[in-house]
């Protein structure tokens, strides 16, 4: 057999193990995926990003130590452009989903609920007001745009929370 050769089923076995080796003793982070995905999207869109800038029953993640996250009431995200605060709550006649009361500070606002496996869109009234119903509880983030009407106007995302 040459270096040419395809790969036998020694080498498949061998490079499982290493693969089981590397699972075992260098994992990859939970969530890295997500993460990787939403790095990409902000450097796709040129995004602004907001920061979390006030809580309630939230817990924050540290490197060292595995910490799941609980689930939070209300936040507040806060941007140069614009400022979004969320409440989480049941829905109704569904206790395994959420709805979610928003208020951005610019009205008329596009307002994406950015989970998993799908986006919800929500535009704000003239109070800056959105609701999102029947979502179910997982990570999100969302995604606002100021003047949906404008191409060019950079979309404001937000850390990833989970509800």
């Amino acid at each position: 057999m040459s270096h040419n050769d395809a790969i036998d089923e020694r080498d498949l076995a061998t490079l499982g193990q290493l693969r089981d080796l590397y699972a075992h003793v260098d994992p990859v982070p939970a969530g890295l995926g997500e993460r990787l995905k939403f790095a990409i999207t902000v450097q796709a869109l040129h995004a602004e990003i907001a920061e979390l800038t006030e809580s309630a029953l939230l817990a924050t993640r540290g490197s060292g130590t595995h910490v799941e996250p609980t689930r939070i009431e209300s936040v507040t995200f806060s941007a140069p452009s614009v400022g979004l605060m969320v409440s989480v709550g049941q829905s109704e006649g569904h206790e395994d989903l959420v709805r979610i009361d928003g208020w951005v500070t610019r009205p008329g606002a596009a307002v994406e609920a950015v989970m998993q496996d799908r986006a919800v869109t929500a535009n704000s009234d003239a109070n800056g007001r959105f609701v999102v119903h029947d979502l179910p509880h997982g990570p999100i983030h969302f995604v606002i745009r100021v003047d949906p009407s404008d191409p060019r106007t950079r979309p404001v995302i937000t850390p990833t929370i989970e509800v």
